[in-house]
């Protein structure tokens, strides 16, 4: 097992990449806020030559996005013969590249990566409410040349999820998950892939061992998996996943198999401005079929607003649902149902 890990830790070769950062910072921008269109540009002495656009955009809504991120003069011109097309240097390969793409975020699953707190209620397994926290973030550590048929990076994931007692006086840590995770990820146009092996363990806080009749297990596992994304609309991404442990503790052993798919849809039509930032509402659905589980359905739903900045982490309120089995460590073979309302920091 321990040589298994070494091989993510290889050398990886430097290539040189001549990327300016003030046009890959802009082209950042535009991607995010107007992602499914191609729009061409460069900088030129401190001016922006926008030379390529789709039809469908005003030039004025362009115009205006950018005017709200830098003070560079803007000109449109469809005559302009560009000196240094911005798809020649965003294809190089650089190691920790800062325009990375992240495999879209499923915004309903119960364990999603990012900085969070919540408070947590009518847990049929707890019975008392609870305050779920996560600490955690990704990170594209190299990103391969790209070539026409898309961009490949390789990355790492990190994240710790933790439950609280909501009681005033103690605060007590019941269950804390750590991941780790490194992840291959492949991006062409509307269509993502992730490939990605991550290790995942459990652990019980020590006042809720004093507190509760209950034997400490150890749910640790390392797992494989494989997930596919797809943008039918722009404001509609669906995924399907498959799963395998491959290892797991004798205490806790996992049963491998399991699947996962769902769906985020975005309501534009419904979109609030506060403090220059632009809230967009979102539903999103996540389920689970797990072998470790007889392959019972786990269900979980989401409502709430993301913030959008024009690129980067993003800001989320929302209440979750779930339906299903406890996503809490050695508590994940029983039942529950629960409501709980979160503010998450992340992709």
């Amino acid at each position: 097992m321990k040589n298994f890990w070494l091989l993510f830790f290889i050398p990886i070769y430097i290539f040189a990449s001549d990327a300016d950062f003030s046009r890959g910072y802009i082209y950042s921008k535009l991607e995010d806020r107007f992602s499914t269109n191609e729009i061409e540009f460069e900088v030129v002495d401190n001016q922006i030559i926008i030379y390529n656009w789709p039809q469908d955009i005003n030039c004025d809504d362009i115009q205006t996005y950018l005017q709200e991120l830098c003070e560079y003069p803007i000109q449109f011109d469809t005559c302009y013969e560009p000196q240094n097309p911005i798809s020649e240097p965003l294809g190089e390969h650089e190691l920790l590249p800062q325009l990375s793409l992240f495999f879209p975020t499923m915004l309903a699953q119960p364990h999603m990566l990012g900085y969070s707190a919540g408070y947590r209620t009518y847990d049929r397994v707890f019975k008392i409410s609870v305050l779920p926290v996560s600490i955690g973030d990704q990170f594209q550590l190299y990103q391969f040349k790209s070539v026409k048929y898309g961009q490949l990076y390789f990355g790492m994931e990190a994240c710790v999820w933790a439950i609280f007692e909501a009681r005033a006086k103690s605060l007590s840590l019941i269950n804390a998950d750590y991941y780790v995770a490194f992840p291959f990820t492949y991006f062409n146009e509307e269509f993502s892939a992730r490939l990605r092996v991550y290790h995942q363990s459990s652990h019980l806080g020590d006042e809720y061992l004093l507190e509760n009749d209950i034997k400490r297990l150890n749910p640790s596992m390392e797992v494989v998996d494989f997930a596919v994304s797809y943008d039918f609309y722009p404001n509609l991404t669906s995924f399907l996943g498959y799963g395998y442990v491959f290892r797991s503790d004798d205490s806790y052993k996992v049963k491998p198999n399991f699947v996962y798919y769902g769906f985020n849809y975005f309501l534009d039509y419904f979109k609030i401005c506060i403090f220059k930032g632009e809230a967009t509402p979102y539903v999103a659905a996540f389920f689970q079929n797990s072998e470790n589980n007889n392959w019972g359905l786990d269900t979980s739903v989401a409502l709430g607003y993301q913030w959008n900045k024009p690129y980067g982490h993003k800001l989320r309120a929302f209440i979750e649902a779930h339906d299903g089995y406890e996503p809490e460590g050695q508590f994940s073979r029983k039942k529950t149902r629960y409501v709980a309302f979160k503010i998450m920091y992340g992709y």
